[in-house]
């Protein structure tokens, strides 16, 4: 039944399309929110949680979120937009207090306090159980399967009605994987279930069979390898270790936008008047060593290609050393690192953008090397800089974000794609430079509204661009993002609007 706007007792102030989604679909078991990024997802989950607590409907929520942004749960959203007349507590889990394996790494000095710590959480945890509370645990995509989470978030299931929130549910695109049938098996013990990505269908439009199927089974239909051979055409292709089915192309996309149709609600960026993103590309001319060593390893390449020598699981890290060469290093067999000599354009063209740059700057990595060499190269020229990247602790990003938006003197945050393009608040820059380029679609499309909110200015995106590889991941990128718009964006919001009674 639709919710009456009298029920709601915001802490927020919610924009048209939150408070939409809140009066019309509050109490649906099963939604998805396709929503582009910055547009209020979260507000509009929390606003919704409290209401289904009110009404009696739920008294837990669980959240699976991408490591960092689970936390953000917690810390930000929760507090932020929480009604005042709602009682809750709160838990994200963090494996450095949680998880046992924790322990054993520290030395005797420090592991009573840890023990004192792990034991507080736990109680914190069996204490969100008895309470009357609205009780909300926010755990990390890549530490679902992990025994002790399992444990704390079946104790969850078994006592409270839970209103499941999968946040980047792209993470569970893939039908067959541990991690997405865990997921699916803790949505069939959920009363309420939402899942919510801007980017769910930018990898693969086929991803989107096992993300619906968290919100019921069969909503995208029964089978998947039915749904595969009536949404895409494969072709026999062969390699050194025999044959296998190629994907060459997607079809009857129109029928797959009217399925998922059923379960959705979108909001484009046109929609809410979010930052308006201008694009700039700086084309950069790679040195002659850059040039002589690149040319070498395609050659090799083709050769390898052309005797049948290369599986298919070798191409990627081959076209990866080829793309390093213009970020001036190469990683061998032992990945180790090889600095190229005869400067490095694309470290000088990002370091000239950011000392440009009229406010704060992000700038997005691929590679560790080009995270090290930009953060050496930016303080020696005087800026002041935080990294977000996989290498330092849960703790130290969490802070260096927070550093980030706080603390005017800090020039920038250099990221890397695969940590910090998804779920984080970045909007005090007004920068974004793409230093050195990734294949994922969804990465790099969320990445570039790190910097964007509602009502906010323009915000500069810079590709730093070398020929070759740069040219290939771009248009390749661009393609995946166009078909997922078709889609799960604006192909499904235009049918969507033409639903509307």
């Amino acid at each position: 039944m639709p919710a009456c706007f009298l029920d709601f007792d915001f802490k927020t102030t919610p924009h048209l399309h939150q408070l939409r989604e809140c009066e019309e679909h509050a109490t649906d078991e099963a939604r998805a929110m396709l929503w582009t990024m910055r547009t209020g997802k979260s507000k509009a989950t929390i606003d919704r949680a409290c209401y289904l607590y009110r009404a009696g409907l739920i008294d837990g929520v669980l959240v699976i979120a991408p490591n960092g942004v689970h936390a953000n749960w917690i810390e930000r959203e929760f507090p932020l937009h929480a009604w005042d007349s709602v009682s809750w507590s709160a838990l994200s889990w963090r494996s450095k207090v949680a998880s046992a394996k924790a322990g054993r790494r520290l030395g005797i000095d420090k592991s009573l306090d840890w023990k004192i710590e792990r034991e507080q959480w736990y109680q914190r945890l069996k204490g969100g159980m008895k309470t009357r509370d609205l009780f909300v645990l926010a755990i990390a995509t890549e530490t679902m399967i992990r025994k002790d989470v399992r444990q704390a978030v079946a104790r969850l299931l078994r006592n409270r009605r839970v209103l499941l929130v999968i946040d980047e549910c792209d993470d569970f695109g893939t039908p067959g994987s541990t991690r997405t049938k865990m997921a699916r098996a803790l949505a069939r013990r959920c009363p309420f279930r939402i899942i919510m990505s801007g980017t769910a269908l930018d990898s693969n439009p086929l991803a989107a069979w096992s993300q619906f199927e968290l919100l019921e089974k069969g909503a995208l239909g029964p089978k998947y390898a039915q749904f595969k051979a009536h949404f895409a055409d494969y072709e026999t292709a062969y390699s050194r270790h025999g044959k296998y089915p190629k994907l060459i192309g997607f079809k009857n996309l129109p029928e797959l936008r009217e399925r998922i149709s059923n379960w959705s609600s979108v909001v484009l960026r046109e929609d809410v008047k979010m930052s308006r993103l201008i694009a700039e590309d700086v084309l950069i001319s790679p040195t002659d060593e850059q040039v002589a060593l690149y040319e070498s390893l395609r050659e090799s390449f083709i050769l390898d290609l052309e005797a049948g020598e290369i599986s298919v699981g070798e191409r990627a890290p081959r076209f990866q050393k080829m793309q390093q060469v213009f970020s001036g290093f190469v990683n061998d067999e032992y990945k180790s690192r090889h600095v190229l000599p005869g400067g490095n354009p694309r470290l000088d063209a990002t370091a000239h953008q950011c000392f440009l740059a009229p406010g704060k700057f992000i700038v997005w990595c691929e590679f560790q090397a080009d995270i090290d060499f930009l953060t050496k190269r930016l303080e020696a020229d005087g800026m002041k800089v935080v990294p977000y990247h996989g290498r330092i602790s849960d703790g130290q990003k969490s802070a260096n974000l927070k550093a980030f938006n706080a603390d005017s003197s800090i020039d920038g945050i250099i990221g890397q794609w695969q940590t910090g393009a998804r779920g984080l608040d970045m909007s005090v820059a007004s920068t974004i430079i793409n230093h050195s380029h990734t294949f994922k679609a969804r990465l790099r499309k969320q990445a570039q509204d790190r910097a964007s909110k509602i009502g906010g200015g323009a915000v500069r995106v810079i590709d730093i661009i070398a020929p070759g590889p740069d040219l290939h991941i771009l248009k390749t990128t661009k393609s995946r993002i166009d078909v997922a718009d078709s889609v799960a964006g604006r192909g499904l919001k235009t049918l969507l609007e033409g639903m509307r009674l």
